[in-house]
């Protein structure tokens, strides 16, 4: 993410359409381009990043990149400088920035043409953003840290999701945190308990398995999604889907 930004000046503001191919080679100042419509995809290097409408690019300075951009994109473009603490790409989305429209239609021209209130109103209004992005980007950060902390337990989830002997209380053990904090995290990234998530997943995966007629009994089915217990198995279903498996295609 965008480090601690400090000794920031505007230096030039200006709405234009995104040319359908540029190549920049070390930009000669930071930037915010605030997409308005349209798509432009950006390649840092071989790290790729796609702006969306009512999204907006930090941009470094001194980096080269190219990019792509369907016809008729506009964007407004902010150029500022200032010190920068680990520079790098970042995009976040603008839509609950309360003063976008004004970005999006006034402010390029205001900062050029305006009179010096209206360039002290940009100013204003510019730093409320840096405000609202930095607080979004570390936001994003944040999650993208908690993602990778229980990465080893959701790959682990992920491939044995169908063995009877899977025990979701060790999973915090592969993750080396406790397993209150890890299931906090669980559902912070998929919005349900590990037991939750791994019986939606196998009773998702059964009724798919008996729509196709493929299974010679309710006890297979129940094997195959890793219950030793077809009751146990009918009931979960049951508790999903409101009926019982056998009752599936009937």
């Amino acid at each position: 993410m965008i480090g601690t930004l400090k000794n920031v000046e505007i230096l030039s503001s200006y709405r234009a359409e995104s040319k359908e191919y540029r190549k920049i080679k070390n930009r000669k100042t930071h930037a915010f381009l605030f997409k308005i419509n349209g798509v432009t995809e950006y390649d840092f290097g071989g790290i790729r990043t796609v702006l969306r409408e009512n999204h907006v690019l930090y941009v470094p300075e001194g980096a080269s990149y190219e990019y792509t951009a369907s016809p008729g994109g506009l964007y407004t473009s902010i150029n500022f400088s200032a010190d920068v603490e680990h520079p790098a790409p970042v995009v976040c989305p603008t839509g609950d920035f309360y003063k976008i429209g004004y970005i999006h239609d006034s402010f390029s021209e205001l900062w050029r043409f305006g009179s010096l209130p209206d360039k002290y109103a940009c100013i204003s209004v510019f730093y409320d953003f840096l405000s609202y992005f930095t607080r979004v980007a570390h936001f994003n950060d944040l999650e993208k840290n908690k993602a990778i902390i229980i990465e080893p337990a959701v790959e682990y989830l992920k491939s044995h999701l169908f063995d009877p002997n899977l025990k979701v209380e060790n999973l915090s053990r592969l993750c080396c945190i406790s397993d209150t904090y890890f299931r906090k995290l669980f559902a912070s990234r998929f919005h349900v308990s590990p037991q939750e998530y791994v019986i939606s997943k196998r009773i998702s995966h059964a009724k798919a398995i008996i729509e196709s007629g493929d299974f010679d009994s309710i006890s297979e089915v129940a094997s195959l999604v890793g219950y030793k217990d077809p009751l146990y198995f009918g009931k979960a279903f049951k508790k999903i889907y409101g009926i019982s498996p056998s009752h599936i295609n009937q």
